[in-house]
């Protein structure tokens, strides 16, 4: 039997009013990733990007269409979506293009954060948020305050964050848009890593071309529906 997708969008629009019209921010996307996998969404500003990755990660409800994660039905049109905060939080990491950690905080406080809201006991909290540190290179920056942080630094403790109560999925809109190329194509071989370390469904919104050859498959958005999809890595030309 095939396993079900980590994560499965059916036919998702989002219509929002302005004056008298309907604008169409998303319009019939259906989407699969499946475990292990790493997926880009690219398209303009405007084309729906982030809106979908609202409605994947359990953010918004769709208008039409619905969300299954592991096959199981989470999200229809219409549906209040106040009641999937826990399930969002133990099976959805959120990376954005700010890191927007707390800056009195900690690196590892910041982390330790995210599963001791989810009533994880403090010590055990800051344990495996100094592992997970350590396993994204940042051991040694564990002590430090996001002011003392550089952005690429900053970025991977968010990821850390993200990682913290084990997801299924993952979802990252603009992570590496502050960085420099040498940075941001770090951060995406980091989700590269995780997809094929930890099996996660990876979802990346991007502008950035030049880190595509590391992804499994992507799919371009423009006006609020899907245009193109590439399966396999995109070659970027060597300079």
């Amino acid at each position: 039997m095939t396993a079900a997708p980590i994560l499965s969008v059916r036919e998702a629009a989002r219509h929002y009013r302005s004056g008298d019209s309907i604008v169409k921010a998303l319009d019939g996307v259906s989407l699969d990733v499946n475990a292990g996998e790493l997926v880009a969404i690219l398209g303009p500003s405007g084309s729906g990007k982030s809106t979908l990755l609202l409605i994947a990660g359990l953010l918004e409800p769709p208008t039409e269409g619905e969300v299954r994660i592991r096959g199981t039905l989470v999200s229809k049109a219409g549906e209040e979506l106040g009641r999937l905060r826990d399930f969002r939080r133990r099976n959805i990491g959120f990376v954005f293009q700010k890191a927007n950690l707390i800056p009195f905080l900690t690196a590892s406080e910041n982390v330790a954060l995210a599963m001791e809201i989810d009533d994880v006991p403090a010590r055990d909290a800051r344990r495996h948020a100094e592992r997970l540190l350590a396993g994204l290179g940042l051991g040694h920056r564990a002590g430090n305050r996001p002011t003392k942080l550089s952005g690429g630094e900053q970025q991977r403790v968010a990821i850390a964050r993200a990682l913290a109560n084990d997801p299924t999925l993952i979802l990252a809109d603009e992570p590496t848009a502050a960085l420099d190329g040498a940075r941001g194509r770090q951060v995406i071989a980091l989700f590269r890593q995780i997809a094929d370390t930890r099996g996660a469904g990876i979802v990346v919104v991007t502008h950035d071309p030049r880190s595509l050859d590391l992804f499994d498959r992507t799919i371009e958005l423009t006006d609020g529906r899907v245009i193109g999809e590439r399966s396999g890595p995109v070659r970027i030309p060597a300079r």
